[in-house]
């Protein structure tokens, strides 16, 4: 999953060819979630039993257990999706009061609408026994002003896209598998549509042939700024397969 998807999107079924940013951003988000939805369902029903899920979040410590293989990959995914759904309806929130233009505000209101499916979707998956709230928090990020809206924006996508990079390589069910690869094609649509806005008509939308590709140890440590709980693993995986623009 580390090379980024090209650009152009097949059909399907609701937009013949994307022809705009955003046309694109809603045709990904209605195929790698909602339509796949039930398959994910069924994959993850048998790894629910007699799980626990991680530690409650509100301050506390949120520890994700890698003994229960698939699972763990999914809340490690769950909580991610929650800081980045979380972080853009503050964004979309505070529009009356920022100074972020219109054209701009429609692309990150679909890409609100984006995390908030990825988020459920997880949370629906996870159920109420492996499920947890995270608590984000935003030092130093002025959700009225564009360019530390954007650029705290690239940060989560890029760490998004590295995140399921690295994590996909744990995931043993082939369902699974495919719904992480759907869910981080967005994603990188995600860090290149933003990267496109900070960088317009540059090469920024994708500066390496390669993403990056990231050890949940190395993507924890660098959501934990945003998270009020501590992020922490037990049983965790030694074995990494590091990407070829990193060191994991």
């Amino acid at each position: 999953m580390a090379q980024r998807p090209a650009m152009h999107i097949a059909d399907a079924g609701l937009l013949a060819t994307p022809r705009t940013r955003r046309d694109m951003l809603r045709l990904m988000a209605l195929g790698g979630t909602a339509v796949f939805l039930p398959s994910m369902l069924a994959a993850c029903s048998d790894d629910n039993d007699g799980m626990t899920g991680p530690t409650p979040g509100g301050g506390n410590t949120l520890t994700i257990d890698f003994s229960k293989g698939d699972i763990a990959v999914l809340q490690f995914a769950y909580a991610l999706e929650q800081l980045e759904a979380d972080f853009y309806t503050r964004v979309v929130d505070r529009f009356s009061s920022s100074n972020i233009p219109t054209a701009e505000r429609t692309l990150l209101t679909d890409i609100r609408n984006h995390e908030i499916a990825h988020r459920e979707f997880l949370k629906a998956a996870l159920g109420a026994t492996n499920g947890f709230t995270l608590t984000a928090t935003y030092p130093n990020i002025n959700f009225e002003d564009r360019t530390s809206v954007l650029n705290a924006a690239r940060t989560f996508e890029d760490l998004g896209v590295a995140a399921y990079n690295g994590a996909g390589q744990y995931l043993t069910n082939a369902a699974n598998l495919t719904i992480a690869g759907k869910i981080v094609s967005v994603e990188a649509r995600h860090a290149s549509a933003i990267r496109d806005l900070i960088s317009p008509k540059t090469n920024a939308f994708s500066p390496s042939a390669f993403d990056d590709v990231f050890s949940p140890g190395k993507v924890a440590a660098a959501a934990q700024g945003f998270v009020v709980d501590k992020l922490a693993f037990a049983n965790a995986p030694t074995a990494f397969v590091q990407g070829p623009n990193n060191n994991g």
